[in-house]
């Protein structure tokens, strides 16, 4: 009988501490490489969700022969928005009557349809939809994962207000929003239409010669026959991402889908923060919810008129009257004619 001798043999400690350390370092190497792809991935969805909205768009101008407003909006005798929460009106975004070309029929018909909107009973003037207990019901509980950018934390809780109406007034932006708690719970959305420079009110030049392709309804609904003979489809933007807020730290506020379009004047935004000895301030670059944004790297993605999603860089866009800033006010009007070199910001 032959019994085996020997030592026994296996991994010092300090082999397994390198094995250790190589395994950690290609995790360190290997972890951006997997971030790049999930932030690919999270961009080509983002891109097909605007892509489904502007065709949406599309089949709702076929049934219309034109495209829908940006907002359900009336002016007064003397052609001015009245203040979101005194006016005679309903205040809904084109994301509403665009519900039954995005395969959410039943949602569009359990609200009661926005006085003026194309399909069944109407409101009466002046009721606007928030008043409306059904419609916040509804909306509270209803969250639409089409409706958001896969790279941003849209969901996450708010601390100021969710907005619930845009619309555009003489040289400006003006939102109303529900406050904390009632707007916390309200479907969000990362996408708007685009309203232009400043929208359709006026507001002297260069700004007004950069009408977006939603404007407000009593302003004219747009066609995609204006859009091909005026500046073409192509170079037009026609609908964006945005986070609705700085979207570094605790977030502010948040966009919903009720509540209209964005104007392009505030150029493109970013989720970056800086610090100063005095405290915490967003620079000039920074997302608001005032401007078109998004987490993808270096740009935000657009639908434009012929349903084509590409980004656009944001260069120096939030920049009044820089070179780019004119080509982003080129690429968001519908009938200026412009024709500076896109490439500067178009990726």
């Amino acid at each position: 009988m032959f019994r085996r001798t020997g030592k026994r043999k296996g991994f010092t400690l300090i082999e397994l501490l390198v094995v250790i350390a190589i395994i950690a370092l290609l995790m360190a190497l290997l972890l951006p490489a997997v971030q790049k792809v999930r932030e690919a991935a999270n961009k080509m969805l983002c891109a097909s969700n605007l892509r489904q909205i502007g065709i949406a768009a599309h089949n709702y101008h076929n049934d219309y022969n034109k495209l829908p407003p940006g907002q359900w909006i009336t002016r007064d005798i003397n052609g001015n928005v009245p203040p979101i929460f005194t006016a005679n009106n309903n205040h809904a975004g084109m994301l509403y009557v665009l519900m039954p070309y995005l395969e959410q029929d039943n949602l569009y018909k359990a609200m009661p349809p926005i006085n003026g909107a194309p399909q069944g009973p109407m409101q009466p003037i002046g009721t606007q939809w928030w008043n409306v207990s059904v419609n916040l019901q509804i909306w509270q509980r209803t969250r639409l994962k089409m409706l958001i950018c896969p790279s941003d934390t849209t969901y996450e809780n708010i601390t100021v207000g969710a907005f619930i109406a845009m619309h555009h007034t003489p040289c400006t932006i003006t939102g109303g929003y529900y406050p904390i708690p009632t707007g916390q719970p309200l479907g969000r959305t990362n996408y708007l239409g685009s309203y232009g420079c400043i929208g359709d009110t006026p507001c002297g030049q260069p700004y007004d010669q950069y009408k977006g392709v939603f404007t407000s309804r009593t302003d004219g609904e747009v066609t995609l026959g204006q859009l091909s003979v005026q500046d073409g489809t192509s170079n037009t933007v026609m609908l964006g991402e945005g986070l609705g807020s700085p979207g570094i730290g605790p977030r502010q506020w948040a966009w919903t889908w009720m509540c209209g379009g964005m104007v392009t004047a505030w150029g493109l935004g970013a989720p970056v923060k800086e610090l100063t000895p005095g405290g915490q301030n967003w620079p000039p670059t920074s997302s608001f919810w005032y401007n078109f944004s998004s987490r993808h790297p270096a740009v935000v993605q657009f639908a434009f008129g012929d349903c084509s999603t590409r980004g656009l860089r944001r260069g120096n866009t939030t920049t009044f009257f820089t070179p780019d800033w004119y080509v982003y006010m080129e690429l968001s009007g519908r009938n200026d004619a412009g024709v500076r070199n896109t490439a500067t910001i178009l990726d």
